[in-house]
C-alpha cells in the first residue's frame, strides 16, 4: 500500500518553493483532551451521551493511553472537507473552476492520512470482501468534482469570499472552564458584507433531515466569533456530502442573539456539573450509550471498573488550562474571547440600538 503520508513527505524534501500552508498538520486533539477544565463540542458530544465514558477519555489523553483513531471514514471526512473549502477559497478570489478543482484535489490529498487504495466496505461476504459504500480517495475527488457543478447549480457560494479556513476559537468562561473549536469556514458576502459559517459534513445517509443540524451546539458557539467582528445574526450553512447517493444536500440556518446567550448559559451550568464529577470523583454511566451508532462502545465491560485507579491520578488532579497561550502552544489561536468581553459588546449593542 501507498502511504499518501510518505509520499507527501518526499515530495516536501525535494520540491523548491511549497508553501507552508501545504504542510500536513499534526494531530494535537489528544493534547486539548488531557486538560480538564477544556472543553469542546465533540467533547461535549461525549460528556452528554456518557460521563463515565467522558472522564475516562479525558484520563486516557492526560496519561498518554489514548491514540489517534485512523479509519477510511475520518479521512473522507477531512478529505473532503479539505477539498471544498479550498475550492471556495479559490472561487472567492476568482478563480476558474478547473484552478479551484486542482487546489482541492491537492488539499484533500494533504488531509488524506491513511493509505490510497484503502476503501470502506460495509458486510462482508463469503470471499470476505464487502460492499463499497463510495469512501475512499477516490470517492473524495469524485465528491470534489461534484461539489464543483453543486456549487454553481445549487448555490450562491461564488458571491462569498473566504474570511479564514479552519479557524480555531477559544472562550475564558471566567469560572474556571475553558472552550475551544473550529470552524470550517468563514465567509462574507462581497456585496452585503454579511457573514456565514459553512460546516462541510459527509455521510452516509441516503437522506439528511435538517433536525440533524438545525439546533446544533456546534453552529452556536460560532456565534462568539460573529460578535467580535461586529455582527448579530447570522447564517449557517452545511454543506453535506451523501456517499451513498452521491449527492451533494445544503441546509441553511439562522442564529439569533437569543440563542447565542442560550448557548453561553447553557454551558455555566455543565461547568457546575463538571465540578460536581471532579469534586465527588463520580462519572455515572449511561446504558443508552453503550450501543450506539450500531456498535458496541469501546468501553464496554471495562468502564465499570473506577477509572480513577486504573489510570493512577483523578480527575480533579489534570493539569487545567489558566491561560491563551497554553492552548496557543498547541494550536495558534485564531479568535479568543472571554465571557465578561461577550457580555460588555452585547450590552454596547443594546445601548446602540436604544440610542
Amino acid at each position: 500500500m501507498v502511504s499518501a503520508t510518505s509520499v507527501l513527505d518526499d515530495f516536501l524534501a525535494t520540491a523548491p518553493g511549497i508553501n507552508t500552508s501545504t504542510k500536513v498538520l499534526k494531530d494535537n486533539y489528544s493534547q486539548l483532551v488531557a486538560h480538564g477544565n477544556l472543553s469542546s463540542y465533540s467533547m461535549q458530544s461525549v460528556l452528554h451521551a456518557c460521563p463515565r465514558k467522558y472522564q475516562i477519555k479525558k484520563l486516557q489523553a492526560a496519561t498518554g493511553a489514548s491514540d489517534r483513531i485512523q479509519s477510511v471514514t475520518f479521512s473522507f471526512g477531512h478529505a473532503v472537507g479539505a477539498g471544498v473549502a479550498e475550492y471556495d477559497a479559490a472561487i472567492g478570489r476568482g478563480e476558474s473552476a478547473e484552478q479551484a478543482q486542482g487546489a482541492a484535489i491537492w488539499a484533500a490529498f494533504l488531509a488524506w492520512d491513511i493509505d490510497l487504495l484503502e476503501i470502506e466496505t460495509k458486510g462482508a461476504y463469503a470471499d470476505g470482501s464487502g460492499k463499497p459504500t463510495g469512501k475512499s480517495f477516490a470517492g473524495a475527488i469524485w465528491a470534489i468534482e461534484k461539489y464543483a457543478v453543486f456549487v454553481d447549480e445549487e448555490t450562491n457560494l461564488r458571491d462569498y469570499e473566504t474570511v479564514k479556513i479552519e479557524a480555531n476559537i477559544a472562550i475564558d468562561f471566567e469560572d474556571g472552564h475553558w472552550y475551544t473549536g473550529h470552524i470550517d469556514e468563514l465567509l462574507q458576502h462581497k456585496e452585503t458584507g454579511t457573514y456565514l459559517v459553512k460546516e462541510n459534513k459527509t455521510t452516509g445517509l441516503r437522506s439528511v433531515h435538517p433536525a440533524l443540524y438545525s439546533n446544533s451546539d456546534q453552529a452556536l458557539s460560532y456565534a462568539v466569533v460573529i460578535d467580535m467582528l461586529g455582527g448579530n445574526e447570522f447564517e449557517v450553512l452545511y454543506t453535506i456530502y451523501s456517499s451513498s447517493m452521491q449527492e451533494w444536500i445544503q441546509h441553511r440556518f439562522v442564529k439569533s442573539a437569543v440563542k447565542k446567550a442560550s448557548w453561553l448559559q447553557d454551558q455555566l451550568l455543565m461547568h457546575q456539573q463538571l465540578d460536581s464529577y471532579a469534586e465527588l470523583d463520580f462519572f455515572p454511566m449511561r446504558g443508552a450509550s453503550c450501543f450506539d451508532f450500531m456498535r458496541v462502545c469501546e468501553y464496554y465491560g471495562k468502564c465499570e471498573l473506577d477509572p480513577s485507579g486504573v489510570f493512577g491520578v483523578k480527575f480533579a488532579a489534570l493539569e487545567p488550562v489558566t491561560s491563551r497561550e497554553q492552548i496557543d502552544a498547541i494550536e495558534k489561536l485564531d479568535y479568543f474571547t472571554t465571557l465578561s468581553d461577550i457580555v460588555a459588546r452585547q450590552q454596547a449593542k443594546v445601548m446602540t440600538e436604544l440610542n
